[in-house]
């Protein structure tokens, strides 16, 4: 009798790990006109599908979905625990920093189908349900944003040009015909440079970064870039054909090419951040040309680096709104009355958390960023890769320049200014916790980074 109703318990889970996010999305979309009310729904849907995945952790049922067996595999497992995890932290924040009524449905069915797509087999219906969360995500992106459609489209446009090479991939990797592990590699690679923005495939990423919320960038490029790099390297076979590792690398190049560019003309907040993003994008694209184990455990700890940058970056910047703009110098202040002049004197443990996520996510020492990084860089240096780390290093330099330059702007006070809004007491506590927090985690990656396997 006990291990029967052990066994119903372990159904219903499944059931409902599967099912859940759309269920939920469901109900979130009914109460899209309360905010606040629709991020609590999100909240509660992450928190009980985190709790159900760690208290079930050895369901061995499939389930069978349209014909595609769904297998919860550890790794699959261990891989959702850290997807909801950060979808209730993301929702948490919606709660206190209201966004678009579409944000949390949205995202809810995206996550569901790119869930699906982790346990999916044969790996054609996980081609299939990735296209579909990435497409979905298009509508997290547009949200009630009407006339601001750039961001969405071009998501949209690259999951479209993606949907036929992981259809061949997944279903060459399927039916195994003659020669299919080059063919597929081939395919698997172009799919990989054009979802994780390799260059010239980058422009919807430097479009989201000026058009939208900090919090769709960690939906997108924090959470939503994870389960990509994880698909993409789930196809690829253990070698690569030496053209296409040429591809790849030269592809890598032009991308941190143009991060440089960004950074060294950077004189907004945005156009600094696209930077800094790109050249941890590049990064991810070159682990694609490494052997799948190796490349992929880094490229899975290059990711979850960057959602801690971006979780520490979204919240300073979205406070750093109040107080002032996202003006590096004077001459990008777009009012009369420059709002981000002396602003580390108003907000200083808002100024020390927004450089903190920049400088993790640039991969500097002393933070979260750096353990990714310093992989890589090995990796490279190992092989024939010395120029690539260089120039690795040349954004990270870059992207360190470019915050210097902002210093004596944001350390000045304004003269003659109005009273202008000052931190309160308790954010100051709030901000001093985290940061010795992250600063902790960033001493003990292995502390974060078991959070994937828990």
């Amino acid at each position: 009798m006990i291990h029967l109703r052990s066994a119903n318990l372990s159904h219903l889970s499944m059931t409902f790990i599967l099912f859940g996010p759309f269920m939920s999305a469901v109900i979130a979309a009914l109460l899209s006109r309360w905010r606040r009310v629709t991020a609590v729904c999100g909240l509660l849907a992450a928190i009980i599908l985190w709790l159900l995945l760690r208290a079930e952790p050895a369901i061995t049922q499939d389930k069978t979905l349209f014909g595609a067996v769904l297998v919860l595999s550890p790794g699959a497992r261990a891989l959702l625990l850290f997807l909801y995890a950060g979808l209730a932290l993301l929702f948490g924040l919606a709660l206190l920093f209201p966004q678009g009524g579409k944000l949390v449905p949205a995202t809810l069915a995206a996550y569901g189908f790119l869930a699906l797509a982790l346990l999916a087999r044969p790996s054609l219906f996980g081609a299939f349900f990735l296209a579909a969360g990435l497409a979905l995500l298009a509508v997290a992106i547009q949200d009630d944003r009407a006339g601001l459609v750039q961001g969405g489209m071009r998501y949209l446009a690259m999951a479209a040009l993606a949907l036929p090479f992981l259809l061949a991939a997944g279903w060459l990797l399927d039916t195994q015909p003659p020669g299919a592990a080059e063919l597929v590699g081939r395919v698997a690679l172009w799919a990989g440079l054009i979802l994780l923005a390799a260059f010239p495939f980058h422009v919807w990423a430097t479009t989201i970064i000026r058009e939208l919320s900090p919090l769709v960038w960690l939906l997108l490029f924090g959470l939503a870039q994870l389960v990509v790099t994880v698909f993409v390297f789930g196809l690829l076979p253990d070698g690569v054909n030496g053209e296409m590792v040429r591809l790849v690398e030269f592809t890598a190049v032009l991308t941190l090419l143009v991060a440089l560019l960004l950074l060294l003309t950077a004189v907004t907040l945005p156009r600094l951040i696209s930077g800094l993003l790109l050249a941890d994008m590049a990064v991810v694209a070159l682990l694609l040309v490494f052997d799948p184990a190796t490349g992929g455990q880094t490229a899975v700890t290059v990711q979850t680096a960057r959602f801690f940058s971006l979780l520490v970056l979204g919240i300073g910047l979205l406070l750093w709104s109040r107080f002032g703009s996202g003006a590096l110098t004077a001459a990008a202040e777009s009012g009369a009355q420059p709002r981000s002049q002396g602003i580390a004197r108003r907000a200083p443990f808002t100024t020390i958390g927004l450089l903190l996520g920049c400088l993790s996510l640039a991969g500097l020492p002393l933070t979260s960023g750096f353990a990714g990084r310093w992989q890589v860089i090995q990796l490279l240096l190992r092989g024939e890769g010395a120029i690539l780390a260089l120039l690795l290093l040349a954004t990270m330099g870059a992207g360190v320049m470019a915050l210097l330059r902002a210093l004596p702007y944001w350390l000045t006070p304004a003269a003659e200014s109005p009273p202008q809004p000052v931190e309160a007491r308790w954010l100051q506590i709030s901000w001093a916790i985290g940061l010795l927090l992250a600063l902790y985690l960033a001493w003990q990656p292995p502390t974060w980074l078991a959070v994937l396997n828990p």
